[in-house]
């Protein structure tokens, strides 16, 4: 007769709770508010609650996204890492304002606008990818 220890039996059980908790801490679409009236889609507010890595989406509502907002992440201090689609073409004054959390952005080659102090107090940045290049802070 065949026997299974107790520590094998709780392993997918952990394995699951582990699981569960490394998704629960990433940022989602639940987070964004956006305009979607028109052909575009624009990220208008991101809840302060979300943290995390996010990538936006390029597509919500089979609508693509093209924009930032103006404020739209500020505050967001539990944000640590940010992944913008190709479908941006512009970012917005103060778009990530002291998102102090934030360690890197990817900004794709297809952003050809970013606001004034888009990133102002973001005292954790220290990495933003542009398309093929990398911007990092000196050590």
């Amino acid at each position: 007769k065949a026997t299974t220890s107790s520590s094998t039996l709780w392993l997918p059980v952990l394995l699951g709770l582990l699981i569960s908790v490394i998704n629960s801490s990433a940022a989602s679409i639940n987070d964004l508010t956006y305009d979607a009236r028109g052909e575009t889609v624009t990220i208008t507010r991101c809840a302060r609650s979300a943290r995390g890595a996010l990538e936006i989406p390029s597509t919500i509502e089979g609508k693509s996204v093209t924009s930032i907002k103006k404020k739209a992440f500020s505050f967001c201090s539990k944000l640590n890492s940010i992944t913008i689609p190709d479908s941006v073409t512009s970012i917005g004054n103060s778009a990530f304002q002291q998102c102090s959390s934030l360690s890197s952005v990817t900004i794709p080659n297809s952003v050809t606008s970013i606001g004034n102090s888009a990133f102002q107090q973001c005292s954790s940045l220290s990495s933003i990818t542009l398309s093929l290049i990398h911007i990092s802070e000196p050590t």
